[in-house]
């Protein structure tokens, strides 16, 4: 039992932290958007965005020496069935160091569909890693 004000405030402090820290990084990508976003690592995101009525993707990577495998960028519509109907597929040699697959996007995209970016890197046959990008209204 606390027996001090001081003791008393530190503890609630502490917890209103904790809370303002938890909102925080539970506001991930998580929840549909109209301004888009990445997902994924920093060594490995994919993004999705709009301009200008397109709907633009792109896969980054950063990744270190001797990087083999291949980037796989997809582009899928949620709205038009349950499990998504895969829009574009691109592929692309995996890079080492910092590198930027942009493989273009989707002009006029269908309003109030949801969109969604998905980056696969398949090292060779060993294994695959997949991120996606947040959720996106059109």
């Amino acid at each position: 039992m606390m027996k001090s004000k001081f003791g008393r405030a530190g503890v609630l402090v502490s917890g209103v932290a904790m809370t303002v820290a938890a909102a925080a990084m539970s506001t991930g990508t998580a929840a549909a958007d109209t301004d888009g976003g990445c997902g994924g690592p920093a060594y490995a995101n994919v993004c999705i965005s709009m301009d200008g009525g397109t709907l633009n993707y792109a896969g980054y990577t950063n990744f270190a020496n001797g990087a083999t495998g291949t980037i796989h960028l997809w582009l899928w519509d949620y709205t038009e069935k349950a499990g998504g109907v895969r829009v574009f597929t691109t592929d692309f040699p995996a890079a080492t160091g910092p590198h930027h697959y942009r493989p273009g996007g989707l002009a006029d995209p269908t309003p109030g569909h949801d969109y969604k970016a998905e980056m696969r890197v398949q090292w060779g046959n060993v294994k695959t890693d997949t991120y996606l990008s947040p959720d996106m209204f059109a």
